[in-house]
């Protein structure tokens, strides 16, 4: 396994600030902060009330759960997986390499 401070990927965060499986927001701003100390990048994109299941554009709303506590609303939901949506999309497309 490569250490997040050592990987040359473009690292993209998406955490919601009301996730109650676990503190998502904390760890992607650790986890950021620990590829910035290493001279290297990452994004965070967030939002305060989504919780840990953000929904992309095209999906319903999340089931809900007997089991697990998520955390969040239906809307804050679909509205940070809407602001993540082009920056996932750039990611899996990749780099724009000149002449292909």
């Amino acid at each position: 396994m490569i250490p997040i401070e050592q990987s040359a990927a473009e690292i993209l965060l998406v955490a919601g600030g009301d996730d109650e499986m676990w503190p998502s927001l904390v760890f992607a701003q650790e986890l950021a902060s620990r590829r910035v100390s290493a001279g290297r990048t990452a994004k965070v994109i967030s939002s305060a009330d989504a919780g840990h299941r953000p929904r992309l554009p095209g999906e319903g709303p999340a089931a809900s759960s007997h089991r697990f506590r998520y955390g969040g609303t239906a809307e804050a939901d679909a509205d940070l997986g809407a602001k993540a949506w082009p920056d996932i999309v750039g990611v899996l497309a990749g780099p724009v390499v000149p002449g292909n």
